[in-house]
C-alpha cells in the first residue's frame, strides 16, 4: 500500500540531523534512489515509511501528509457498489425510512422499541431534545443499514464490483 508522506517534514527531519540523502540511505537501509524519490514525490511504501519513522524516531503518522491519512474501506463499502445497486438501495431506503420516521413521529406503538432501546443504552438524565435526536439516529440506523442488503444481493447475483 502506497502512502503519501509530507515532503517538508521528511526534509526537515533530515536537515535537523545535518544528514545528506546518502547518509540517510545508509542509516535507514534504503537505497539512495528511494530516498530521492520519496523526498521528491512524497510517495512511499509502508515499509519505506516504517524505516524512515524508525530512523527519525517518530511515528508514521507524524510523517504522513495531513490531508492524506490512509483510507480504509471494508469489503462491503458503499463506494464499491455498482450504480444499479445504489439505485436499488435508495429505492428501498427512502420509502422504508419515510414510513419508519412517520410512525415514530405520530407515536405509533410499533415504534415503542426505539424508546426502549434508547433508554436501556443511554442515561435517563439526558435532555428530551437529545433523547429525540438519539431516537432519530436509532431509527435511521436500524432502517438504513438493512436497506443496503438488496443492493449487495443484486451485485452478488450479477457478479458486479461490490465483492472484488
Amino acid at each position: 500500500m502506497e502512502m503519501e508522506l509530507n515532503k517538508d517534514t521528511l526534509k526537515n527531519q533530515r536537515d535537523s540531523r545535518a544528514w545528506s540523502q546518502t547518509q540517510l540511505a545508509e542509516v535507514s537501509g534504503l537505497s539512495l534512489r528511494t530516498i530521492q524519490r520519496v523526498e521528491k514525490t512524497g510517495v512511499a511504501s509502508q515499509e519505506t515509511a516504517k524505516s524512515l519513522a524508525a530512523v527519525y524516531e517518530c511515528s508514521i503518522t507524524e510523517l504522513v501528509a495531513k490531508n492524506q491519512l490512509p483510507r480504509v474501506e471494508g469489503k462491503f463499502a458503499f463506494s464499491k457498489m455498482s450504480p444499479k445497486a445504489k439505485v436499488i438501495h435508495l429505492l428501498v431506503l427512502l420509502p422504508a425510512l419515510s414510513v419508519a420516521f412517520y410512525l415514530y413521529w405520530i407515536g405509533h406503538n410499533a415504534t415503542a422499541w426505539v424508546d426502549i432501546l434508547r433508554d436501556s443504552v443511554f442515561s435517563s438524565s439526558i435532555s428530551d431534545d437529545r433523547q429525540d435526536k438519539i431516537s432519530f439516529l436509532i431509527v435511521a440506523l436500524v432502517v438504513g443499514l438493512p436497506s443496503l442488503v438488496p443492493g449487495y444481493i443484486y451485485d452478488y447475483i450479477n457478479k458486479q464490483c461490490a465483492f472484488d
